[in-house]
């Protein structure tokens, strides 16, 4: 038969080891939601250069645009001003000048054409970027709210179990409680109350004493002998 203090420290510890199962969770839900967060820049940012780079594009053709008309607006001045040219010089060198923004300005339509067809596939890339990117922000909106809501079960559970923990235990002396939270508290992980399996401790896995296991059956708060932590064994044994 399982010792009292011992099952009063297993009804103790399966409170605990809960609590901080629970709190270790929570621990890890801001770098989940970060990685969230980040998925979700990505994805924005994506939208933005796409955006981006087709407005850079509209812009070049703008400015192409703006440059032929200045030619055209310039090539009509001339084109006014040769009938008040008396010397044949000037008149040629009038001339030369149209002919070279004429020259110009078909290079300069060229090259809107080129920017017009680049400006619609960016539109379309920016379409198509915008449309998965948005159903994948949406995806990780849902699973940051679910995260939130997460969390808060997870407060609220812990809280509960706190609440509810008895701050000391009939059966079990004060001592035996403050190494009791002290082996909680390690970092080892491992649970403070150990069973003892065919004369193994169930923290460090090795062969304890026969002194301990004549304590064990005594009913004695007993410890392993090579990794302190308490150890009890189940009726089977």
């Amino acid at each position: 038969m399982v010792a009292n203090w011992a099952e009063a420290l297993l009804k103790l510890q399966t409170v605990d080891l809960r609590i901080r199962d629970l709190e270790n969770r929570l621990a890890l839900l801001p770098k989940e939601m970060n990685e969230l967060k980040n998925r979700r820049d990505i994805a924005v940012n994506e939208v933005n250069t796409a955006a981006a780079a087709a407005k850079k594009i509209e812009l070049s053709r703008k400015s192409v645009e703006s440059e032929i008309e200045k030619l055209r607006a310039e090539n009509r001045k001339l084109q006014q001003q040769t009938a008040m040219v008396k010397k044949n010089t000037e008149y040629q060198a009038m001339l030369g000048t149209i002919a070279l923004n004429e020259k110009k300005i078909g290079d300069l339509e060229s090259r809107e054409l080129e920017l017009m067809d680049e400006f619609e596939a960016a539109k379309k890339a920016y379409r198509k970027i915008k449309a998965n990117n948005e159903a994948i922000v949406n995806t990780i909106r849902s699973e940051f709210d679910e995260f939130v809501t997460f969390a808060g079960d997870l407060k609220k559970e812990i809280a509960q179990l706190k609440a509810e923990r008895p701050s000391d235990i009939r059966g079990v002396d004060a001592d035996t409680l403050a190494r009791y939270n002290r082996l909680l508290a390690g970092k080892d992980g491992v649970a403070p109350l150990v069973k003892v399996e065919n004369e193994i401790c169930g923290s460090c896995h090795l062969k304890v004493t026969r002194q301990a296991l004549a304590n064990i059956q005594k009913g004695a708060v007993t410890s392993c002998e090579n990794c302190m932590h308490f150890i009890y064994l189940d009726d089977a044994e």
